[in-house]
């Protein structure tokens, strides 16, 4: 699934990017409006944002939209 395979590294990319600008995962997730164990969740890994989400996060962390 070429879709799955492109949001592999999504949740690490998330933290790794908040890490770097110094955003605290509750700040982050209050910005994204969603619940701070749903951002955990995304950066383990263990769940697959929706659409919406990814693209907030993916703005507010500056990544690469490409990528996914």
């Amino acid at each position: 699934d070429v879709c799955s395979s492109d949001l592999e590294t999504f949740g690490a990319d998330v933290k790794a990017a908040r890490e770097a600008l110094n955003i605290s995962r509750r700040a982050l997730a209050e910005q994204v409006h969603i619940d701070p164990r749903y951002l955990a969740n995304i950066e383990l890994e263990q769940t697959v944002p929706s659409v919406p989400v990814v693209l907030q996060l993916i703005r507010i962390c500056k990544l690469p939209v490409e990528r996914y």
